[in-house]
Order: structure tokens, then sequence, then C-alpha cells
């Protein structure tokens, strides 16, 4: 109370503002020469009327004045070249020296603000798209001033500009501000700061309201019940209805696997009030001990083949709102039971209680918690103690967002590696969010693994009462501490698994299908392209929950043309859907459906957006998926962001909303949402890095995940991508070929390297067993553009076929001396640095991919030949149907060679090469078209080209298949013909 009572003296008693340097007054004439203005046409849609509560709509700006501030220049005009409301807007155009400049527009005398008030809106046309670098126009920052009966002024920052076109801008007054304002108060002045555009910009606005919101009761429809039985204080949410989810598949949930079939466990009371859990098998004795007093996690102790005991949780427990900063209450013990195979403790915190509940269930210890007394606002993991060497593992595909990323600990020596984890279970959890340190500390016998769950208040000021399931697992086995995603695998596995995936946003879709063909005839049929968000916006417009095309791109008769003429060249030609990005010029808009931050305010997303209610999601996806199918014929779905924001960032905190608050009820609102699109459209794709929750839910995601872990970089460590992600769903390539290469050299594109940098980049994907992305960086204009984008196809497209939704049988490494090691010898003795992978699929597939960063590896190949794989060199073959491909040295230099079922493809790199039946110095490709009939399709880098063919006659084809008659051959030895390529001809036809 102190700091702010002093902090309001300083405010009372600080100087008065400065003059402004300038006053300009405002222009009430309109430039009539302008082009006037439309305004938003979803609004013509629903006939939108303007807010009634408008206190001014900016119709008459006689005797407004503009100031201008630290070397400010500006402009207030009344303008019609921007149409919102009524027939006039205000304009402002400014540009400053510094970022201190700054411009404030003021009526002729305050207006009047009637009543009370907790939120300001403001339509605003911003000026600029965040996401597109412009140092010219920087984020200038929008404000409203008011004055209270003091004639006090008070400044409410709205917004940075992020935008352009019409935005509904909505602040919730902060409390602080509310609490100082003495009514009535009056609307004084418009503030646009940090005006360091030294050239003009504009920012236009209308209808200005203040007014309290009616927080009025809303209605939802009733959704599946969540495939799980009901356990005590577990928040259901809206899944009361009908039916039951298909996920998770079990009871179970999360439990971590146990590779060990011969062991057995027991739970006794080895003396009063002390429990131990034992594990006993084969591989491993694990021994849990437990001994409540007070309450704490630190109670429970573990060790490992009889070694020294260690706290997993030391420093763990119940947080309350009187708890101290860093740590948990302290309470005293009740009761503590043993009853069947389960110890139950209850302890009393003053008046407050909480229950545990442990089990041992394969080598995992688990934990239930409960506390009812609504004011538990975190359930701390604490850290761990007493183990010796510890070192954190940083799991790629697991994290909490940005650089909060729970580890698994690393401790003991090389030879007996001791591994633990803690993980909470996202399908029974009541919390807001989990959180772990972005920074863990280590010390010689500590370690931060992961942070805890955390309980933050409702709109209402309420918690939700506490509860969790924890899994804390220990083993010998790094592969043993991960968690199992408890989810069903793809509908759509048979589709995925034979396209390799792009993305385009076309300008003009009769551009795009040109694109599209021209990429077609390099004989790349197998694709599935979605048009991004534009497919629905023309700019600043909204880009979902809509039935309508983009008008500028020749609306829904143009995009059905685009579907059906992308679809007639064999390809899975989809569009963008997003049921997280609400748009306020949508014709569904409305206030209530947007998400709610804890203080009441709406939750921001995607700049223009705000975001949609997950329980509104749902709803919205069962109308508009089945209708964009029908109307527009779509083969798939990108279904953007579901898995790109954590459920627990975007927690409805709205107390409205059954199940508000709770991580959960975004997490099975989304799931249900991905299922559903898979269903009506076919293959649906997501944005990834939550997939670790969301794997088989959607059909796929990109192969990226936006953390601070460089995968292209980051030792290939495959375990739980390969063992808990690939049997359920597919990821494409690494994401965008540019995401991870941007941040190594951002010029790759031009570099010298930039062969090499593809390499790495379908090595990388590859070792994750991820499946093709369309290399179409470089252009379709240059022979690199069609060396990188085709050798990304025909690399992908057979070998992901052979180890698709496939579970891996064995997963190894190399290490120096060229000694395999499982995951967990090759994490205790490094050698999973070095990134030399053998992934044997249970199937019979074989990969091997060299991704040290400099050393070539020598591997033998299905017949026992002994290959070279330079840097980020890759051998895979499959006996069962014959299958081969290398990116390898076979003879001593590098070319890339695949046989299967489909194709044999040949690329020399620029150096004459023969493998298998085709001779090539740059690429080529060769099919099978019938009995005695061969197609040779000429790819890049060819000036003559061989194949085994015997006697025939050769025709070629241009690429739009056009005729250009017969080819002379030559034969180079018995069984071959050879022949030099055409000027114009992509496809040659060979006929016995």
């Amino acid at each position: 109370m102190r700091v702010i009572i002093t902090m309001l003296l300083v405010a009372a008693v600080a100087p008065a503002e400065a003059p402004p340097e300038r006053t300009a007054p405002a222009v009430n004439q309109v430039e009539v020469w302008r082009q006037v203005g439309q305004q938003p046409y979803e609004f013509t849609w629903t006939q939108r009327e303007e807010d009634p509560r408008t206190l001014t709509g900016f119709e008459n700006l006689e005797g407004w004045r503009l100031e201008m501030y630290d070397g400010a220049e500006g402009q207030l005009r009344r303008s019609r070249e921007q149409q919102m409301w009524g027939q006039y807007v205000a304009k402002f155009v400014f540009s400053g020296k510094r970022a201190e400049s700054r411009v404030v527009a003021r009526p002729p005398k305050p207006i009047p603000i009637p009543g009370a008030f907790d939120s300001i809106d403001l339509w605003g046309y911003g000026n600029r798209w965040s996401w597109v670098p412009d140092k010219t126009t920087p984020p200038a920052d929008v404000s409203i001033l008011v004055s209270d009966a003091r004639g006090k002024e008070f400044k409410i920052q709205l917004t940075d500009v992020r935008w352009k076109q019409w935005w509904l801008i909505h602040r919730r007054v902060p409390s602080d501000i509310r609490q100082q304002i003495v009514l009535p108060a009056s609307f004084t002045g418009i503030e646009i700061a940090k005006v360091s555009n030294t050239e003009p910009r504009y920012f236009y606005c209308d209808s200005l309201a203040f007014y309290t919101e009616e927080m009025k009761p809303l209605v939802f429809q009733p959704q599946p019940k969540r495939n799980l039985k009901p356990y005590r204080g577990q928040i259901a949410g809206l899944n009361t209805g009908e039916g039951t989810l298909p996920f998770p598949t079990r009871e179970e949930t999360i439990l971590p696997a146990n590779f060990e079939r011969n062991f057995s466990t027991r739970v006794r009371e080895a003396s009063p009030k002390s429990f131990e859990f034992r594990y006993a098998g084969a591989d491993a004795t694990i021994v849990y001990q437990y001994r409540p007093v007070r309450g704490g996690l630190g109670e429970i102790t573990a060790s490992v083949n009889g070694g020294a005991p260690f706290h997993p949780l030391e420093g763990g427990g119940v947080r309350f709102t009187d708890t101290k900063d860093g740590q948990v209450a302290q309470g005293e013990l009740v009761s503590a039971t043993l009853n069947g195979d389960a110890v139950t403790a209850r302890f009393r915190f003053g008046a407050r209680m909480a229950d545990y509940q442990l089990q041992l269930w394969r080598k995992s210890l688990v934990l239930d918690a409960w506390c009812d007394s609504g004011d538990a606002i975190e359930l701390s993991f604490g850290h761990v103690s007493g183990v010796k060497n510890p070192k954190l593992i940083s799991v790629p595909y697991i994290t909490y967002g940005g650089s909060a990323i729970p580890r698994v600990l690393m401790a003991g020596s090389a030879e007996k590696p001791v591994f633990a984890s803690i993980w909470f279970d996202w399908y029974r959890t009541n919390a807001s969010q989990p959180w772990t340190s972005t920074d863990p500390k280590v010390t010689a016998d500590t370690a931060e693994i992961n942070g805890g769950m955390r309980y933050t208040p409702k709109t209402d000021g309420l918690r939700n009462h506490l509860y969790e399931r924890i899994f804390v697992t220990v083993s010998p086995n790094y592969e043993e501490t991960l968690p199992t995603i408890a989810n069903p695998p793809s509908l759509r596995q048979e589709e995925g698994k034979q396209v390799v995936w792009t993305v385009t946003a076309p300008e003009t879709f009769p551009a795009d299908h040109k694109r599209s063909l021209l990429i077609r005839s390099y004989g790349l049929d197998k694709i599935m392209q979605h048009s991004h968000e534009v497919t629905w916006r023309d700019e600043g417009d909204s880009n979902t929950l809509k039935l309508h095309a983009a008008p500028q791109k020749g609306g829904d008769a143009m995009l059905k043309w685009y579907i059906e003429a992308q679809n007639g060249m064999g390809w899975l030609q989809g569009v963008y859907s997003n049921y997280t990005d609400f748009c306020t010029v949508n014709s569904n808009w409305n206030p209530d459906h947007v998400q709610r931050m804890p203080d009441g305010e709406w939750r921001r997303a995607w700049p223009r957006n705000y975001a949609l209610k997950p329980s509104k999601a749902v709803e919205f996806d069962e109308y508009y998926a089945k209708r964009i199918k029908e109307k527009f014929g779509v083969k798939m779905s990108y279904t953007d962001v579901h898995s790109a924001v954590a459920p627990w960032t975007y927690c409805d905190f709205d107390a409205r909303v059954p199940g508000a608050g709770t991580l959960a009820a975004t997490f099975y609102a989304y799931g249900q949402l991905l299922l559903n699109d898979q269903r009506v459209y076919g293959p649906t794709q997501s944005e990834a890095t939550y997939q670790w929750l969301y794997a088989g839910l959607a059909s796929g995601h990109y192969g990226w995940v936006y953390t601070k872990l460089n995968l292209l970089t980051h030792p290939l460590d495959v375990a739980f991508e390969l063992r808990k992600i690939h049997p359920l769903d597919a990821e494409y390539g690494m994401g965008y070929t540019h995401y991870y290469l941007d941040q190594i050299d951002p010029n790759w594109r031009q570099s010298p390297k930039r062969r090499e940098y593809v390499d790495l980049f379908l090595a990388t994907t590859i070792g994750y067993g991820n499946m093709g992305w369309l290399v179409n960086d470089f252009g379709l204009d240059n022979e690199f553009g069609i060396e990188a984008m085709t050798r990304s196809y025909y690399m992908m497209q057979q070998l992901q076929q052979q180890y698709a939704f496939v579970p891996p049988r064995r997963i190894e490494y190399a290490d120096a001396t060229g000694r395999f090691l499982t995951p967990s010898q090759a994490h205790a003795g490094g050698a999973i640095a070095g990134s030399r992978l053998h992934v044997v699929y249970e199937n019979g597939a074989e990969v091997f991919v060299n991704r040290s960063p400099s050393t070539p590896w020598s591997v033998k190949d299905d017949s026992g030949k002994t290959v070279e794989l330079p840097v980020s060199g890759w051998l895979a073959f499959h006996s069962a149907n014959g299958f081969y491909e290398i990116s390898g040295s076979p003879d001593g230099r590098r070319i890339d060679y695949v046989k299967s079922p489909a194709y044999e493809f040949l690329d020399g790199r620029g150096e004459w090469v023969e493998r298998g039946r085709l001779g090539a110095s740059g690429s080529a490709v060769l099919r099978q078209k019938g009995a005695g009939i061969l197609e040779i399709m000429d790819l890049y880098g060819n000036k003559r080209l061989a194949f085994a063919g015997g006697e025939g006659v050769l025709f070629a084809y241009d690429a739009e298949g056009k005729a250009l008659g017969k080819v002379d051959t030559r034969s180079p030895r018995a069984g071959w013909r050879e022949f030099d390529t055409l000027a114009g001809a992509r496809t040659y036809v060979f006929a016995r």
C-alpha cells in the first residue's frame, strides 16, 4: 500500500504538461475530389447498425483542434475517403521526428460521458500490418483522454496500430484508473503517440462509445461427454450432452509406456504412516516412498536399482492466496491410509483441507490432488533434489510455449543413467495453465524440470477448485519417461501419407492455377495444397466464419472454378479454416462470442481480431464446415491456429461459460472441432507447436514447433515424435522451409550453401519421420528452383509411405566408433550430439540419417553393401516391397536415387551417373505406364538421358502435353537407350 500511495502523491504533485508546440484547427471541409470509401461489405449482409451508445461519430469537426508535441506535424480533418457510420469519419495525418512525438485531437469543449463506464469502443482504420516489416510506419499508440469532475485528465491507451482497414477497438478501462475517476467524466481528446514516422501516415476513426458492459447470461449447445469416467471434482464444462468424444482413448490417459513386460508392482505400509511403492522387473527395480507429515510433495522419494533415494518433487505442494511467493503451504496430517493399491492422505491447512491419492502404475507414481477451498492458486512441482550429475533434456515437440519447455532429467553416470519426468494430465486438469521456468536452475545435485499448475480467477473473481493428476516417472530408460498421447489415430491416414504438402496465398485464382499446372507438369501429381486466408479476404475483411470468397478475387464463382480445376489435376485442394480469430466486421460479430481475460477484457488475437470463445468455435465449425464442403467441393482443410495456441493461452475466463477458467475446456473444444473437420473435409492439417496435445485429432501439422529450439541444428532426438506423435498423425516437413533456415542464415535462399540447406531440411524431415514439404522457395523460373522442388517431392512422396503412421521397432544412434546405442545410452554418453540415427519401423522399413554437422557416416544397406552418407545424407529401404532410396555417396560422390513401386528418380547433381534404370546429369524420373510403355521426365539439368528400355520408339511432349515429335535414340550398350533432350520438351514416352 505504501508504494501505491507514494505513486499517487507523485502523480498529484507532478508538474503540469508542457503546452503544445503548435495547434491547428480541424479541417471540416471535405476534399470533394477524393473518391468516397465504402462501408465494410459484410455489414450489408446483416444490415448492421451503429452502436446506440455512441458519444461522437465525428460527423462535424467544427471547432476541433489538433495539438502537436515534440516535433510532431499533423492534420485533423473530416473525411469520406473511408466509410463506417453516417457520412463522415475523422482522419488524422501525422508525422514526427522522435519517439516522443505525438498529436492530440480535442473537441471544442469536453463532451460529457453519461453515467459510469468500464469500457471504451472506437472504430479505427489502421495503416500497417504488424507482421509486414515496414520501418517507415512504426506502430503508433492510440489513446483516449478523459477528464473527471475535478478536471483531472486520464490517458487510456486503446492499442498500438497493427492492422489495416476497419477494426472495432475495445478497451476495458483498467480498474486502477476507474477507481481514480471522480464522476461525472468527459471525453477530452484522442492522442496518437510514438509518432516517429518521418513521412505522413493516416489513421481514421469513427463511433466512439463509453459504456458499462452488461454481462447477460449466455446459452451454449451441450457437447458430447469426455471419454473418461467422472472423477471427483473434475469440471466437465459443456461436455455434458449426448454421445461421447473418442478421446482420450483410455482411462490411463498419458501414462508413459513400459517396455518391459515381465514386471510386478506392490504397494505396502512399510511402517506407520510410511508407504512403499515398488516396481520390480527384469529391467529395473524402482521404489517410491511416501512419508506424509506436512502436505508438501517433498515427502516423496524415489530410488532406482538400489541407488540413493532422491526427491523428485522437493519443495512442491499446494500454494494458497496467502502463501508466500516461492513457497508452498505447510499443514498437518489428518489421516493417511492404504486402501487396496492406493494411498490416501488428508491434510489441514488452517481452515482448508487438501487430499492426495498415490498409486503405482508401471514405473509411474500417479498423484491425484484435490483442494476445494477455492483459494488454491497453484500445485507446484518443486524441483528434483539429491541426484548426481543432473542434466536437462529438452524434448523436441513438447513445449508450454516460447522458452517455457518442461524437461526430462538425466542424472547418474553414463553407464548407469537415471531419467525422471513430471507431466500433468491434460485430459483431467481443472487448472488454468501449466507453467515451467524459462531458465531452469541446475546445481550439483538439484534441477528444475517442470513448474506446476496455476489457477487463475474467472471474471467473477472466483477460482475453480483444484484437481490435478500428475505422473511422476523415474526409469533407467529415457523413452519410458515420455507421456503418451491418448488420442485416436488420424481418420485420414491413407490420403495423408500419399501427398506432399504445400500452401499458396493466391493474388488471383487463375494465376495460381497456372502456377499449379506448371508444378504439375513436372509429374508432381500427389500434392495437397490449401489456399491460405486470402481465399476469404482481400485485405482487412474477415477471413473465416463465412461462406463467401474474397469479392475482388471473383467471389464464390471463381473459388468454385479454382477448386474444381485444382482437384482436376489429381491434387487434394483445400481452403483455409479458422475458429479462433473473430473479426469485428464479420457478419457473425457479437461481443458475447469473445473470450474474456480474468479482468473481463476481450482477448485479442491476430491483428484486427479477437479470440473466439472455444465454446462457440465448435458450434460455428459444425455449421460452416459441411456448408463449405458442399458449396466448394474442397478435399482437405487447413484449420489454422488451433494447434498453434496453447489451450491455456486461449482459456476463456468468462464466468458465464461452463468450464470457464479451465484449459481443458479449450482443449476438448478444439480437439472436437479438428475431428469434425477430418470427417467433413478429408485430411485436416493445423499449424503446430501443440501437436503433442492434438496428434490424431488433426490429420497432421506443420513439422515445426514455435520454441527457441532450432530442430535443424538441435540433436536429432526423435523418440517422442516417433513413438507418440508419429503413429497418430502426419507432420509435414519441418514446417515452412524458411522457418528454421532463417534462424541459421537469413540469406539462405541466395547462399552458395543453399543446396546443403535443402539437404539439411530434408534429412531432418526424414529423421523425425515426417511427411514431405514441397520446397518451392527458389521460384519456378530458374534451374535450382526446379532442382530443389522436384528433389523435395520425389525423395519424399514414396519414402514417406514406407513409414507413415508406423511405430518404430527400434531407435538407435551410432557413436564415434560406429557402435549402436539406445536413445538412453546416446543421451547419457553424449553420442546423440552426433545425430547419426538408425530407425527400424515395425513393418520392416529402415532409415539411416546422418545429421552430423561435419562427419560422414558409413552404413550398410539391405544387401550388405557399405554406403557412405555425407553430412545431411540418408539411406532408406524396405525389403518387403523393394523400396530403396539414397541421398549419399555410394560411388564416391553424392547422388539422389529412389527405386519404388511408383517411379525411379535419379539426380546426378551436375555430373553423369547411372543408377537402376536411369542415367542423368541433372534429375529425371522414370515411370512404367503400362506393358512396354515407359515415361521419362526431364526435370532439370540434362543434355542427354539414358534408360534401360531395349528397342522401341521415343516421342517428346512439352510441359502442356503437346506432341513435339519423334526423338532419335541410340544404344550405348545392350538393353539401354540414350537420347539428347529437346528444347522445350518435358516428357518422353517410349513404346516397345
